[in-house]
């Protein structure tokens, strides 16, 4: 049965019609994840794609050196692992960093309803083109911004998916290095600056903001 809050307004689905919510709702199975489960890996076979009902799933990708970037954490209401649907192999890692209710849907259940209604289709594959647009910025952030602006840029978009009303984000310098695409000791040296600055506060395994606006001022400095 489809939540009355379900899609949120940052959702990909908050523009679908209803008749593809209804295709979406009829093909979903509900799936209980646990802390530390991989949903699946870069390069696997793709037969379904995810809903995340609650909890959080972190989505990285790894080098062929071994290097792992976190490019994203899925919370309530976002769907992942859609784009792995239709090229037919994984294009990263999904692992569930909170314990998560999701819902998913296969390939076959909802293709049996896009074959019958022949417009969902180009739905879903203008949601594709939005997702793979935002991949594609985030990808070009971490090839051209300043490592300082990566960062701030990363801070304010976990705040605002998993953040406290504290500005408390729970993530470690390690995965914040993930997030950035950089090292661990550059992170940590950017953050001993902001902290004497007094933007941040650090704690362990935690980041709390103290003064948005200057970080948000960072952050902006790439559209300069």
């Amino acid at each position: 049965m489809q939540s009355r809050d379900w899609p949120p307004e940052q959702s990909v689905f908050s523009a679908a019609s209803a008749e593809l919510l209804a295709a979406v709702e009829r093909a979903a199975v509900g799936v209980t994840a646990p802390e530390g489960m991989v949903l699946f890996s870069q390069g696997d076979a793709a037969d379904s794609f995810y809903i995340v009902d609650d909890g959080e799933i972190e989505i990285s990708v790894t080098s062929r050196g071994g290097r792992k970037l976190t490019l994203e954490i899925m919370t309530r209401g976002e769907i992942f692992g859609e784009i792995g649907l239709f090229a037919g192999t994984r294009t990263a890692t999904a692992t569930v960093s909170v314990a998560a209710r999701l819902r998913r849907v296969r390939r076959g259940d909802l293709m049996a309803s896009i074959r019958d209604e022949p417009a969902l289709a180009l739905q879903f594959i203008d949601m594709l083109c939005a997702r793979l647009r935002v991949v594609g910025r985030m990808l070009e952030e971490r090839t051209f911004l300043p490592l300082p602006t990566r960062i701030a840029g990363r801070l304010l978009h976990l705040d605002r998916k998993v953040g406290s009303a504290e500005g408390v984000i729970a993530v470690s310098q390690a995965d914040l290095a993930d997030f950035a695409g950089a090292t661990r000791e550059a992170v940590a040296k950017t953050l001993a600056g902001w902290r004497a600055r007094g933007w941040i506060d650090l704690r362990r395994g935690a980041v709390r903001i103290i003064d948005r606006d200057a970080l948000e001022m960072l952050a902006d400095s790439a559209d300069d």
